[in-house]
């Protein structure tokens, strides 16, 4: 089978480690191959539960042992010891005898040292938490296909929107249950209000009244710069892309896919860009500032308009915009520029980039165990305690409803942020999980989720691929900032062609006849 990776995820990720496919080892040994396992997960007969469809897991006084390992959960942490213990009594009480265990994660980085622990079979956990390189441990076998088991699930599939099913069509090794990551523009509400041009852009978010805001709160000397980056121009893109005509990672001109960044419409793109650097409305600094500088000139009111993910980011650049500047200084979120198309940034569906993968040499019971914890967390008890704790540590319950505690501040989801609309009602929320901007965030996402039209990439070609990206990001740097006039866009081209343009033009054909 042809080893292939994604546009989307970072080049450096390969498969190079084959040779390390005999050495990963566990207490829980599989005897059978991967594809056999998944024949027998689809054609289970397990007894069912007693809470309408949920599989009968171990028993009373033989729990079945799930190990876990999650970045940034450690398992002496006083939360993480009394978040297993209300998971399992919960899981009691619905016929699914567990006992949960956390493992240390690895101290070096999560994102590297992960996948070479399971590689080297030093990581036994059913149940692993990916944030990069699984796609070498796939290509082992060492991680599990999620399909038959969300299959049997009975709430996971509830809350898998479009993008995750079509992730996991084409990538079924990672589970992740969480609105898309996507980039959303934000202003101050003190900011906006002070602003004769803002209800313009909300009305009718064209390119040029776009322009006109950043343009306003300058000039009114409201802010340094309208927009800051942190060394890319990705949250910017987030805004303008659709506008331009940059609708994916691909896009067709002239009757042939091509790949965007070669295109047209990114020429047009990256001259707008070049216009406000020019005229000093993005950040002269945003190539070399990190994201902690980006966000502290925000809340210092250098900048304007700051770009995060939508949900959980949004929330904390609210939190943190009321805490320095007052609650008059709360977000609002900003729709994406309108142009040839509207949108954010274009849903990458090639796989999920983060996420929980069940490892394939743990046994059958194991791995039915470690599916039904993931299923128990989607399930409307399970939500309660992964996004608002444990009750009587981080909430108490008054006249049937959630009322936080003082330690729900300190409190976040173990498993994942799908906290789109939460809203139990037995029993409900005193008051929301999510600010008004994190909320409106995210359903400003689902209302203009388009997604990307993009490939695997050989990987063959893989070389050829960082080579023409590293062209892209040395030729789009020079030209915003006035450093290559636009018109070297076509010489760019015509490199970015002969690197490896030209050689991928079949693969988009084939691709998108």
């Amino acid at each position: 089978m042809k080893k292939t990776r994604s546009v989307a995820m970072m080049m450096a990720i390969a498969f190079t480690a084959v040779s390390l496919a005999g050495c990963a080892s566990s207490s829980k040994k599989s005897t059978t191959a991967p594809a056999e396992t998944e024949s027998k997960a689809e054609e289970s007969t397990v007894a069912l539960g007693d809470a309408g469809g949920r599989k009968a897991i171990g028993k009373k006084d033989e729990p079945v042992e799930v190990k876990v390992v999650i970045k940034d959960v450690f398992p002496d942490e006083e939360d993480v010891v009394s978040l297993s213990k209300a998971i399992e009594e919960k899981m009691a009480a619905h016929g699914q005898y567990i006992k949960l265990t956390f493992e240390e994660p690895p101290a070096d980085s999560y994102k590297t040292a992960m996948p070479i622990a399971v590689m080297n079979g030093e990581v036994d956990a059913d149940l692993i938490y990916f944030q990069g390189g699984d796609q070498a441990v796939s290509a082992q076998g060492l991680i599990e296909d999620w399909t038959p088991y969300i299959k049997e699930a009975k709430y996971i599939p509830t809350l898998m929107d479009e993008s995750n099913i079509e992730k996991m069509k084409n990538y079924p090794y990672l589970l992740w249950l969480a609105p898309p990551r996507v980039s959303t523009p934000a202003i101050r509400s003190d900011i906006a209000a002070q602003l004769s041009t803002y209800d313009a852009l909300v009305a009718d978010p064209t390119v040029d009244n776009y322009y006109a805001m950043f343009q306003e709160m300058v000039q009114k000397g409201l802010v340094k710069y309208a927009i800051d980056m942190d060394g890319s121009l990705d949250r910017l893109n987030s805004i303008f892309n659709h506008a331009f005509g940059v609708t994916g990672t691909c896009v067709e001109e002239d009757g042939k896919w091509i790949f965007s960044k070669a295109s047209k419409a990114e020429k047009e793109k990256l001259a707008f860009y070049a216009k406000l650097y020019a005229n000093g409305l993005l950040d002269p600094e945003f190539l070399t500032d990190t994201w902690d500088v980006m966000e502290q000139k925000f809340y210092d009111g250098k900048t304007g308009i700051i770009c995060g993910t939508a949900g959980g980011v949004i929330q904390v650049y609210n939190t943190k915009s009321v805490q320095t500047n007052g609650k008059e200084a709360e977000l609002l979120v900003l729709p994406p520029a309108k142009g040839v198309s509207q949108s954010y940034t274009s849903i990458d569906v090639t796989k999920e980039g983060r996420g929980f993968a069940l490892n394939a040499n743990s046994d059958d019971e194991h791995k039915q165990a470690a599916a039904a914890l993931l299923d128990f967390m989607a399930s409307p008890e399970g939500r309660i305690l992964d996004k608002v704790g444990v009750e009587g540590k981080q909430y108490t319950i008054e006249d049937n409803t959630i009322v936080f505690t003082d330690a729900f501040a300190g409190w976040w989801a173990r498993f994942w942020d799908t906290t789109n609309h939460f809203n139990p009602e037995n029993p409900s929320l005193k008051e929301p999980v999510l600010s008004a901007a994190a909320q409106d965030s995210l359903d400003k996402v689902k209302e203009y989720m388009v997604l990307d039209h993009n490939l695997l990439i050989p990987e063959e070609m893989a070389a050829q691929w960082d080579a023409m990206n590293n062209l892209y990001n040395e030729y789009a740097s020079d030209i915003v900032r006035g450093e290559r006039p636009i018109d070297d866009f076509d010489k760019f081209v015509q490199e970015w062609n002969k690197a490896g343009g030209d050689a991928f033009e079949p693969i988009l054909a084939e691709k998108f006849k």
